[in-house]
């Protein structure tokens, strides 16, 4: 891909790109677009992040505003789309406007990092019987679930 940055901007609507701030890792070609299926990453004030989803032929960008995270509960919580179950402090509500009268707002992993965190479950706080192939494939199903109802209104 020659220009990531230009093709990165066309992935999100105009009101979004307003709000954009590309990844330098994206710019500088360190990401190559091409070779992964979700890119995740925040605004260096950390108040946004950012996903583009790469689903065969097809790209999709969106946005949604990161909400205060300063939690010191000890309970615990299920990211809404890699379903990890961690403490609060590893998780952060996610926001995004889907009509002009109605926000959807999800648990997410902090810092977006779904597959970093089925990665790196420890087996001995939470059996399973699913493998790690199989966890990313439920991730990547909950991601594209929420892009057709949420983003894209289908």
């Amino acid at each position: 891909m020659k220009n990531q940055k230009e093709f990165v901007c066309s992935l999100f609507s105009k009101k979004e790109q307003k709000k954009l701030w590309v990844l330098p890792a994206i710019t500088n070609g360190e990401i190559d677009l091409d070779n992964e299926r979700v890119v995740t990453w925040l605004h260096p004030s950390k108040h946004i992040g950012y996903v583009i989803y790469h689903s065969g032929n097809d790209f999709y960008g969106f946005i949604m505003d990161r909400l205060n995270d300063k939690v010191t509960s000890k309970r615990v919580a299920t990211c809404d789309w890699c379903l990890s179950v961690n403490n609060m402090s590893k998780l952060t509500m996610f926001s995004r406007k889907v009509s002009d009268n109605t926000s959807l707002s999800i648990h997410l992993c902090t810092d977006l990092n779904c597959l970093e965190s089925i990665k790196n479950i420890n087996p001995n706080t939470m059996r399973e019987t699913l493998t790690r192939e199989q966890k990313e494939q439920r991730y990547f199903m909950n991601l594209e679930n929420y892009i057709f109802h949420n983003v894209l209104g289908r």
